[in-house]
């Protein structure tokens, strides 16, 4: 069991499996009050990898297994977030709508 911080109501962490073993694979990207832009934060984050080369020709199913290999996966930490964020969800309509979809978001 995860205990939760109720003075910091919703934190945004990253698990980024490409870290070294002597590092923790979870980063802390912020905290907010509002479920809104904790969401908000997630979603930059997939959009600014999705920006980078190794992404950008790529899209569908190809594009999706290349991120779930190398990206990070953003999570939302907190009393309100049942639900609130679903990355592979999110990851899934940015692969489906095309190979430029995250530079245009940006």
């Amino acid at each position: 069991m995860h205990a939760v911080n109720l003075s910091k109501p919703l934190s945004v962490e990253v698990f980024d499996h490409s870290r070294p073993l002597y590092e923790s694979a979870w980063i802390q990207i912020g905290d907010y009050e509002d479920l809104t832009d904790a969401v908000d934060a997630c979603r930059r984050i997939i959009d600014r990898v999705l920006c980078k080369p190794r992404y950008s020709s790529l899209a569908g199913h190809a594009l999706m297994q290349e991120y779930l290999n190398y990206g990070p996966v953003p999570c939302i930490r907190g009393v309100d977030n049942l639900d609130a964020f679903d990355p592979y969800e999110y990851l899934e309509s940015k692969a489906k709508l095309g190979r430029n979809s995250a530079t245009k978001m940006l």
